[in-house]
């Protein structure tokens, strides 16, 4: 045995390094490999596509192969000396993607210090400068933000494997799949984001049917009667301000999302607590979102159902939350209770639905109450008060949640809306066909253009391309500000509840001036409340909505300047802006009584409200807007990297073919195969397509 504190000496072989000399030179073998592999990049940098060149090329092909064979003999004998020492070089531990993702990220924080803010570090900015500059900073991002989405995303998901399940599936995308496979073969990659979206337009197949109606009109039993289900609460209590969604899923499940941004998996029992006023009076609770999937062949083809609060409920904020839902809405379902008579709030709520262009259907719920006779009379009698209030001609029809009369609800689904559920796919795919036929296109004019970067075949060329791409510069960067324009907004109105205390003062003491009796119930401060947050939010919506909306004009502007049928349609912006949080109080303020302080003037009274409101709800106003500004926040963030990409996706593309025009851009060309590409573009039809796209494939 060795004796304590003795080194045990490991067996030395002949002619072996001790360990601390062989790690000696397998670094700097390492080393030398490193140097060699610099000198292969300048020798091949003639080649290089940088913009920026270093080296001037001062040797011949010919002798670079001469160094080249050097190298290759440097490397062996690299691994002999190694082999000597009996090792041999470790395996690679860090995957390709990871070292792009870590560069992106410098190249990232490369990019912000470019924004004006730190530019002033070298000396004032020009204000005629600085929108442009800031255009500079959002084009170089996305363009780097596109290669980063692409490693984080379509590398995990496949683009090629989509548009194939989407063509199993009974859809026409032979024409995508065909361009799919030109883009990666030419390295068009401005375009791969246009095909990213259209796939993802083909695969949202829902149609969203929100069913709305007065309180107790019956909407919670239809839908329950409609999917053979109870998993709706039904009574005389109104819902509260949340609209319940309804999917197909392949077994029962509800979940819910709370304000503060938690979700979580409930039983239909505590669903039924949750979005039933008696369970959840006020929405005390704060859910903002609570979607239950159900097993019924009724939703399975992409049909999604939505419960909306019931207008002119108790609980004053249904009404106003079931107005907000207009904007995610395909289709209205109007409940008009046949114990009752059509009056200005159905009207009022179908005139919101045709001016918001969303198409309705009038349903005569409780049909059952009615003799044949009188069912008649009362459909007859809507449809022409329809006509006289609003000019709509349109069918009523009667239905029922009972099971002796459930034939109404059938004929209804089958008659009604499974047809405009089949039309509003149909419209879908027409539309997606009209863009993938403007993609093509373009493809057309891109090829066309990279083949001969001098002329356009017969197209008469943009009169300025600077002034064009100046205006793409100055959209992309008015649109990526909006970012963080909208996150100071909110985090503003987060941290600004004496605003919002304010604000809601005002509303009660102009109503205390127009009604003899100055008490103000809770339900009267929330809605003011609730109102004084919605004008604040819907006031930075409404500049977004302006911008982004100046943003798809400019570049309709600028695709017509450049004979382009590739262009974003103005509605695209409004199907981003669904799903909005909306701001609930955990608890009703207290009740305001200032019947004893009327007579001392305004000044004093307005100070006097103030003041109550700040004692009984200003440290509630104060944690609520924290939470509605946090997730705000988050979604806010999410719609402006949507609407970022939306704008960016068709600004990239005119970029470059104007660089393309302009004879600026640097794209390596293939003629013979692109001259092949284009003619296979310009004479496509889809039997030939296929083939095509097969032997691109198999060539792939």
């Amino acid at each position: 045995m060795p004796k304590s504190g003795l080194e045990i000496v490991k067996a030395r072989h002949p002619g072996e390094l001790n360990e601390t000399q062989q790690r000696r030179l397998i670094i700097t073998c390492q080393y030398i490999d490193k140097m060699l592999s610099e000198i292969e990049q300048v020798l091949h940098s003639a080649a290089s596509l940088s913009p920026f060149p270093r080296y001037v090329v001062d040797i011949t092909p010919a002798q670079a192969r001469v160094i080249e064979d050097h190298i290759r003999r440097l490397r062996s004998q690299l691994l002999r000396a190694l082999d000597w020492q009996h090792m041999k070089p470790e395996s690679p531990e860090i995957p390709v993607t990871r070292s792009i993702k870590v560069d992106l990220t410098f190249i990232d924080i490369a990019i912000e210090e470019l924004r004006p803010s730190y530019m002033r570090g070298c000396g004032p900015v020009p204000e005629d400068a600085v929108n442009e500059l800031n255009g500079v900073v959002h084009e170089l991002r996305s363009l780097a933000s596109g290669m980063e989405r692409y490693l984080r995303q379509e590398l995990g998901t496949n683009l090629e494997s989509r548009l194939k399940k989407l063509e199993e599936t009974g859809y026409d995308v032979a024409l995508l799949r065909l361009i799919e496979q030109l883009i990666t073969r030419h390295g068009l990659v401005e375009f791969r984001s246009r095909i990213d979206s259209l796939a993802s337009r083909l695969e949202d197949n829902n149609l969203e049917v929100a069913l709305f109606g007065r309180v107790s009109s019956g909407k919670s039993s239809l839908l329950n009667a409609l999917l053979n289900t109870d998993v709706l609460p039904v009574g005389i209590n109104p819902i509260t301000a949340v609209p319940t969604k309804l999917r197909y899923g392949a077994t029962l499940r509800a979940d819910v999302a709370y304000g503060h941004g938690r979700e979580e998996t409930v039983t239909l029992e505590e669903l039924a607590k949750l979005v039933s006023e008696q369970g959840n009076p006020g929405n005390l609770r704060n859910v903002v979102r609570a979607v239950v999937e159900v097993p019924s062949p009724r939703l399975k083809e992409g049909i999604v159902l939505v419960d909306t609060p019931g207008l002119g409920s108790l609980a004053r904020r249904g009404a106003a939350e079931t107005l907000a839902y207009l904007p995610s809405c395909d289709l209205a379902l109007l409940l008009i209770d046949a114990g009752t008579a059509l009056n200005e709030e159905d009207i009022g709520t179908l005139r919101l639905l045709y001016e918001g262009g969303i198409p309705a259907i009038v349903l005569l719920s409780k049909a059952d109450l009615l003799a044949a006779g009188d069912l008649h009379r009362a459909t007859a009698y809507i449809q022409e008060q329809l006509q006289a209030e609003l000019g709509l001609g349109m069918n009523v029809h009667p239905v029922s949640s009972l099971p002796n009369h459930a034939i109404l609800l059938d004929h209804f689904f089958e008659r009604e809306l499974l047809p405009r559920f089949d039309q509003a796919r149909n419209l879908r795919n027409a539309s997606v066909a009209r863009k993938i036929g403007a993609l093509r296109s373009s493809m057309i004019a891109a090829l066309e253009t990279t083949i001969d970067q001098t002329k356009r075949r017969g197209r008469e060329i943009p009169r300025d391309v600077h002034n064009l791409e100046e205006q793409l510069r100055l959209v992309t960067g008015e649109i990526g500000e909006q970012g963080t324009i909208l996150s100071h907004a909110f985090f503003e109105l987060a941290e600004t509840p004496e605003r919002v205390l304010n604000e809601t003062a005002d509303s009660t003491l102009r109503w205390m001036q127009m009604n003899s009796n100055a008490r103000v119930t809770s339900l009267q401060l929330s809605e003011w409340l609730h109102d004084a947050v919605w004008k604040a939010v819907q006031r930075h919506i409404e500049t977004v909505r302006g911008v982004s909306q100046r943003a798809i004009s400019t570049l309709q502007t600028v695709a017509q300047e450049m004979g382009r049928a590739d262009v974003p349609a103005p509605e695209e912006v409004e199907s981003l802006l669904r799903d909005m949080p909306r701001f609930e109080l955990a608890s009703l303020p207290e009740a305001i009584n200032m019947s004893h302080w009327m007579f001392l003037g305004t000044g004093f009274v307005r100070s006097r409200i103030k003041k109550a409101l700040r004692e009984n709800m200003g440290s509630l106003v104060k944690q609520e807007l924290h939470l509605y500004g946090d997730a705000l926040s988050r979604w806010s963030s999410q719609f402006v990297s949507k609407i970022v990409l939306l704008v960016g996706s068709y600004a990239d593309a005119y970029r470059v073919q104007l660089q393309r025009i302009s004879g600026t851009s640097d794209s390596a060309i293939d003629a013979p195969q692109l001259e092949q590409d284009l003619a296979l573009l310009r004479n496509w039809n889809a039997n030939e397509s296929r083939d095509a796209s097969e032997t691109i494939e198999r060539e792939a």
